[in-house]
């Protein structure tokens, strides 16, 4: 994943529908749906970096002014309360595992089990080599469970803890982090995206993974560089820090036990996530695993326990540091992502309801385009599409199949069409705060979009690598082209 297998659970069947509901979207001009677009769009860069209005209601204010124009054009509202209603539907699994990762955060806290793999990172770790040790542990980690969200709610935490006691910047952190751990669910065939991607443009898993290393191993060894090169400043600017990491260790070995058994929780999760089980239950088991160790070891109430997981952790010991590091997670922490991703729903919704997207594969079509017009086409639809749902599970099976056959007749290779998806998709996903692995990765890591957004070097490097290929036609490959009048480039 960038990974929720259990999106794809059945769920009850919906009500009966109206005539409105069951019909086709309203077919709107041209015009109309770029109006639609920049309206939009251009209400909510206005109201988040002008205004500074908060992301939730940014969004539904955006989307309640798209919703207003559907609505003048002649969309039935039968049909965009359909849309909306199925949008924050498939938005209950994803808000679901916020909550438990809410709660098994403030757990860990409570149980020894964070505070154990700090201690362990500050003992082993130095602030020079932090950054680039990170990235390489979460790519390792990603590559093996096949999961982004299981990386950063575990090992992403801890580290976030270690970098704090190490004096590194919480952005450096997070980017880091942020890097390593989706370079490693790009590149695990366990991922359910990269499973995903290369099934929807019918391409072979390990051929897609081989493709997609033109566009990630780059924008990959040019982040572990530029962590060098930060670490050599971080190392610089901490050279005086040793005697406070010593103070942060005792101060951690006052309040907790910290020996092996508080390590199990993550041991549970990451077991279950290998073997394939859905990640509900694995976090469920984490929970369940630390309320047992905070109760039997370190001697926590089942009134402290339940706390814990409501409002989280927190202590005062004297040292900020330490207050800092340890006060986190709980269920009430989650809420304002959990009303992000709802909102995110109201701004997708008058675009399906519209067909825009519809309208774009179809403008497309019709220019009889080469192939890297198509790319270059394939590049911008699925980008927007993305940032207006947020979600690559459902801009994935929406566009894969209706974009394999407009890739396949202009001459390329739908191998790069299965890369385009995962790289203005998986990768991008992290650095759109209102989409739902951008909301997760900011709450979990506790570091805003905007601050680490420039460290997070393989997000934006892939995209550019990609968009290179396309321009410059390098690695494309070329396949005969059927007879349906396109042209190559």
């Amino acid at each position: 994943m960038a990974h929720t297998p259990d999106l794809d659970a059945s769920s009850p069947n919906p009500p009966p529908q109206s005539d409105d509901q069951m019909s086709p979207p309203r077919q709107l001009g041209g015009r109309r749906h770029l109006i639609l677009l920049t309206v939009a769009i251009g209400s909510l860069l206005i109201a988040i970096m002008a205004l500074k209005i908060p992301t939730a209601v940014a969004l539904i204010v955006s989307g309640s002014l798209a919703m207003t124009l559907c609505l003048a054009w002649g969309v039935p509202w039968a049909r965009l309360e359909a849309d909306l209603l199925a949008g924050i539907q498939s938005m209950l699994v994803p808000i679901l595992i916020l909550m438990c990762v809410g709660m098994m955060v403030g757990v860990w806290m409570l149980s020894g089990t964070i505070p154990a793999m700090v201690t362990l990172g500050l003992k082993s770790l130095s602030p020079g080599l932090f950054l680039v040790v990170a990235c390489l542990s979460c790519s390792l980690m990603s590559i093996m469970a096949g999961t982004s969200w299981g990386t950063l709610s575990t090992i992403g935490v801890a580290l976030m803890g270690v970098a704090v006691g190490l004096g590194v910047p919480p952005a450096y952190a997070a980017g880091a982090i942020i890097t390593g751990t989706f370079f490693g669910d790009k590149m695990s065939p366990l991922s359910d995206t990269t499973v995903m991607a290369s099934a929807v443009c019918e391409v072979n898993i390990v051929t897609h993974i081989k493709h997609m290393l033109y566009t990630t191993l780059p924008a990959y060894l040019i982040a572990l560089v530029v962590y060098a090169w930060l670490g050599a400043g971080v190392a610089n600017d901490a050279s005086g820090i040793g005697g406070e990491t010593q103070t942060i260790v005792d101060t951690i070995a006052g309040l907790f036990s910290t020996n092996l058994i508080t390590l199990l929780p993550p041991v549970v999760v990451f077991g279950c996530i290998l073997l394939k089980k859905p990640v509900l239950p694995s976090f469920m088991l984490g929970i369940a695993s630390g309320a047992l160790i905070a109760l039997l070891l370190q001697g926590a109430s089942l009134g402290e326990i339940g706390r814990a997981m409501n409002g989280g952790y927190s202590v005062d010991t004297g040292v900020a540091m330490v207050d800092n590091m340890l006060s986190r997670g709980g269920l009430q922490g989650m809420m304002s992502t959990v009303a992000v991703l709802i909102a995110a729903s109201v701004l997708g919704t008058p675009f399906k309801s519209a067909g825009t997207l519809d309208a774009a594969i179809a403008y497309l079509a019709k220019r009889h385009a080469g192939r890297r017009h198509v790319l270059g086409g394939s590049m911008a639809l699925h980008s927007l599409a993305f940032l207006l749902t947020g979600s690559y599970y459902v801009t994935f099976s929406l566009l894969g199949p209706m974009l394999r056959p407009l890739v396949a007749g202009s001459g390329a290779e739908t191998k790069n069409l299965s890369r385009i998806l995962e790289d203005t998709g998986t990768t991008l996903s992290p650095l759109v705060p209102w989409g739902v692995t951008g909301a997760f990765t900011a709450a979990t890591l506790g570091v805003a979009t905007a601050d680490f957004f420039l460290y997070a070097i393989l997000c934006y490097g892939a995209i550019l690598f990609s968009l290179f290929y396309v321009v410059t036609g390098i690695g494309l490959g070329q396949r005969p082209v059927r007879s349906t009048g396109a042209q190559q480039a």
